[in-house]
């Protein structure tokens, strides 16, 4: 049986790709994030993509 629907919990990078890549896929997707202003994902530590992410990234063309 194919997914038809799927909750994606968080807004980070890995999880909007997630969403992202699960929409692409015709499956009907929530994402629930607990902050309440998207200005409030900009606080916080910096990150490092490596290349295999850069190669998933193109997988569902957000490169």
């Amino acid at each position: 049986m194919p997914i038809k629907k799927a909750v994606v919990v968080g807004a980070g990078i890995g999880a909007l790709t997630t969403a992202i890549g699960l929409r692409r896929a015709g499956v009907e997707v929530t994402v629930l994030e607990r902050r309440t202003e998207p200005n409030r994902l900009l606080t916080g530590g910096g990150f490092m993509l490596w290349h295999n992410a850069f190669v998933a990234l193109r997988q569902v063309g957000l490169a």
